[in-house]
């Protein structure tokens, strides 16, 4: 019962998006019947020329530039700091990994994240350019690397500090730690880094994410 409603309201939700869409574009727009296989045109193979409970809106004129504009990504703010998290080309040389890095806002650099839930509404955290994944590590430090997510040391718990994703905790489900803005280069370029002294960090560990397009 529960699935039913919350697909109902799914299709809903997606009928008002397309009728407020295509509102100033009406030369492109069509009928359609909302069936269990979305929004399908009427008198089609589908059987909804009798039998039409809800009508949807078909867009039939829909750009690339639009469909972008739809993707979301995530841009990861550190509130002490106001630097994001981004993708540069630091490596470690022991080990030819790429590290987690912090740049101010609007540099152009690789910002964007997707957040992916994973087990226990923990997330894993994606570069949206390089497709690689946030992974702590036991010697502190934050990297990027491009395999799949294989244990909990890619996933991070966020903790909502004011009940909004505008001041967040990120803490590592595999070390406890808490991701941090370091700030020892006082420059362009500092790292973020995984911290388990909250006390003594914690506005370091603050974080806001904000939605943006990829």
């Amino acid at each position: 019962m529960f699935v039913a409603v919350f697909g109902i309201c799914a299709l809903t939700l997606t009928w008002h998006a397309n009728a407020m869409y295509v509102e100033e574009r009406r030369s492109c727009r069509t009928d359609g019947c909302v069936t269990q296989n979305g929004c399908v045109p009427r008198y089609s193979q589908y059987s909804t020329a009798i039998y039409c409970p809800q009508r949807c809106v078909i867009e039939r004129c829909r750009s690339v530039e639009n469909e972008q504009q739809r993707r979301v990504c995530h841009q990861i703010t550190s509130v002490a700091t106001g630097q994001v998290l981004a993708a540069l080309d630091s490596y470690d040389r022991r080990s030819n990994q790429r590290y987690a890095t912090l740049v101010n806002p609007n540099s152009g650099e690789r910002d964007r994240w997707n957040m992916i839930v994973g087990p226990g509404n923990n997330y894993y955290i994606q570069n949206s350019d390089t497709r690689e994944y946030l992974r702590a590590s036991d010697n502190n430090y934050l990297y990027l690397v491009s395999e799949r997510p294989t244990d909990e040391s890619f996933l991070f718990k966020p903790d909502l500090v004011q009940g909004s994703w505008s001041c967040v905790l990120l803490q590592s489900v595999c070390y406890r730690g808490y991701i941090f803005a370091e700030q020892n280069n006082g420059g362009y370029r500092n790292f973020a880094m995984i911290t388990r002294d909250l006390q003594r960090c914690y506005r370091e560990s603050l974080w806001s994410i904000s939605t943006v397009n990829c």
